[in-house]
């Protein structure tokens, strides 16, 4: 929903599933609440912090991490009692990763993402500017899980040879979802381990946690270094999806001007394509579309989100 570096002394609206929400940080945390005044409606990103309170920019009402309200400026009685039912409707939420989550309902349905790599304190992660893609949330973990597009899409980047054919793989389903390990032959070099060549190749793993939480494992087979790329997302909409990605390597202190520039690059070819795709869903039943070998990532996707209820309704 957001990086909680950008939560700084300012509310901050953000919508999820077209909820309009405010984000604000106390000296207690970083809160999440619907962005509503329970007094007149008003919406709360745009007022402002004083001290450790969020305060409403039409009457100066006073919220504080919990949601409480704490002051009402127009009552002149300093010890008059403020109802219990003037206070935020706030979310469940918590940071991770430098990211906030948050939930909507009371409990949430997936546990958050546990990311190898990017949970290791001993490594600096980078945080790739977010940016809208106008699609279905899934639509992106798909492709993002995808791998037979990567030698026609990623020729800028990565991509390896188009007539190298997509090796067979097994997924995996998981306790948070589902995984899958693939070798490829990338085309260029881009890992700073000092191994000369034109190409490399390497391992893949992939990590999906339910619903739209993926990390990539990146394993150049002739070297021990590793790069961590973690890819979670917040549905604004139906068919409008916030990405956040964060990212390190077994360096320790990854090339920032690199490896940021290089995942715009790849979000800059990916996006058109699946901002492209029709129909703008997803779809669950897998008789709507013809599928290939390399898809087993996605048929177990799309099998999933359908037992969970998830994405577009089946066909009858």
């Amino acid at each position: 929903m957001a990086f909680a570096h950008e939560i700084e002394d300012k509310p901050v609206n953000a919508r999820l599933l077209d909820v309009d929400l405010v984000i604000y940080r106390t000296s207690e945390g970083i809160s999440v609440a619907r962005d509503i005044c329970p007094h007149r409606g008003t919406r709360l990103s745009g007022g402002w912090m004083d001290g450790d309170t969020l305060v409403c920019p039409m009457h100066g009402l006073c919220f504080d991490h919990s949601g409480q309200c704490t002051k009402i400026p127009s009552i002149a009685d300093p010890n008059a009692k403020i109802p219990p039912k003037m206070r935020l409707m706030s979310l469940k939420s918590e940071v991770r990763y430098g990211i906030v989550f948050a939930c909507l309902s009371d409990e949430p349905a997936h546990p958050l993402p546990v990311w190898p790599g990017i949970e290791d304190e001993s490594l600096k992660n980078l945080y790739i500017p977010s940016g809208t893609w106008h699609a279905a949330a899934s639509r992106h973990v798909e492709n993002f899980n995808d791998v037979a597009h990567f030698p026609w899409v990623h020729q800028g980047t990565f991509g390896g040879k188009t007539a190298d054919p997509i090796p067979p793989y097994k997924v995996e389903k998981t306790d948070y979802g589902l995984s899958f390990q693939l070798p490829y032959l990338e085309g260029g070099n881009r890992f700073p381990d000092d191994v000369e060549g034109s190409e490399r190749q390497v391992t893949y793993t992939y990590q999906l946690t339910l619903p739209f939480s993926t990390i990539i494992i990146i394993a150049p087979n002739d070297s021990d270094y590793r790069q961590y790329f973690a890819d979670t997302v917040c549905p604004v909409s139906a068919h409008e999806t916030r990405i956040f990605q964060v990212c390190t390597d077994t360096t320790s202190d990854p090339d920032a001007d690199f490896l940021v520039k290089e995942s715009l690059l790849i979000n800059d070819e990916d996006k058109p394509m699946v901002e492209g795709q029709r129909p703008e869903d997803l779809p669950l039943d897998l008789t709507e579309e013809i599928h290939i070998p390399a898809d087993r990532m996605s048929v177990e996707y799309r099998r999933t989100l359908a037992k969970l209820g998830l994405g577009a309704p089946m066909a009858s």
